[in-house]
């Protein structure tokens, strides 16, 4: 029976689909990625995780630190090289993770970023082990956070704004269509399109779907994208969360919100003469007669309006303020 492999001794297409299409340029990496053990603390984290939180109370991650414990890491850790200048840049630009500066940052020893496996090498330092497995590969920057990116959306368990701005950096900074990231991390076009439309929301909605996942989730928050208004969103938010509307009826709720800012939208295109009420009119016309000038007088359905003065020369100007700030006796 033939030995059994390491399981990523394969390459980096065993851990990430698509990955072959992202190495294909870089003509300098070996045909066999090279797999040793190397110290814990020559491993830094990669500053562009998209995962932005990990905590060390994390169930999962004790979980999987007492399994390594117990068993040791099975599957290596995927890292590029860096230099000592490389390293000192990193250090002096604040991108070790927690403060976690490796004793080889601030030598001459080779110091290795992760690409792949970050939660491994934490359950590890968790675990108390000293070496743990690595699979080396020479790759450019580029490639390298690209590669984690993917990595990451695949396989970690990232909140809904987590993979939203994953995406969005592959599209902003390496230039990759919609349609390509969705064949690198295996889903739909319109799912990369939906997620990244999930940035349209203002940021008090962002925290509520990434804080109460369970009464707030992506489909909750899928709905509120059309409403435009930022604290319409927001009202939207906290009704769905304090009455436990499901989806559907989120999206209802949505849609009353929605055809009132049409409403809105299509008496502020209409003349004000027509769109006036009586009331109006005839305030309008007390404020004209009291104080002797022009006055426009607008009002939304909602109550909120505005009063303009108008005013030929600097006597009526002065008288105004006289009426309204100075109040003669």
């Amino acid at each position: 029976m033939a030995k059994q492999k390491f399981g990523l001794g394969r390459g980096l297409d065993a851990l990430i689909s698509g990955a072959s299409e992202v190495m294909a340029s870089t003509q300098q990496a070996s045909e066999v990625p090279t797999t040793l053990e190397v110290a814990i603390e020559s491993i830094i984290p990669n500053p562009r995780q998209p995962r932005r939180a990990f905590s060390e109370d994390d169930p999962k991650l004790l979980e999987l630190s007492a399994s390594i414990k117990e068993h040791g890491l099975i599957q290596p850790i995927v890292v590029t090289p860096l230099s000592s200048s490389d390293t000192s840049t990193r250090e002096a630009n604040g991108w070790f993770a927690d403060n976690e500066q490796s004793n080889a940052a601030s030598t001459n020893a080779i110091c290795y970023q992760i690409i792949a496996g970050e939660r491994r090498w934490r359950a590890s330092r968790l675990a108390g082990l000293s070496k743990v497995p690595v699979v080396v590969k020479e790759v450019t920057a580029q490639q390298m956070l690209e590669l984690a990116l993917i990595e990451n959306i695949q396989r970690a368990a990232l909140n809904p704004i987590e993979e939203a701005l994953a995406y969005q950096a592959l599209v902003q900074e390496f230039g990759l269509t919609q349609e390509l990231i969705a064949k690198r991390v295996g889903k739909d076009r319109s799912t990369i399109a939906n997620s990244l439309r999930l940035l349209q929301l203002t940021a008090k909605v962002r925290e509520a779907l990434i804080k109460q996942p369970e009464h707030f989730s992506e489909g909750h928050a899928r709905a509120l994208i059309g409403i435009t208004r930022e604290e319409d969103q927001v009202t939207a938010m906290s009704k769905i969360i304090a009455l436990r509307l499901n989806v559907r009826q989120a999206e209802e709720l949505a849609t009353q919100i929605k055809a009132a800012q049409d409403l809105d939208a299509a008496l502020e295109r209409i003349s004000p003469k027509l769109r006036r009420s009586p009331e109006i009119e005839d305030l309008e016309a007390q404020f004209r007669d009291a104080l002797m000038v022009k006055v426009d007088l607008k009002c939304d359905t909602r109550g909120k309006g505005t009063v303009v003065l108008h005013f030929n020369n600097h006597d009526e100007l002065e008288r105004l303020y006289s009426r309204l700030v100075k109040r003669e006796e």
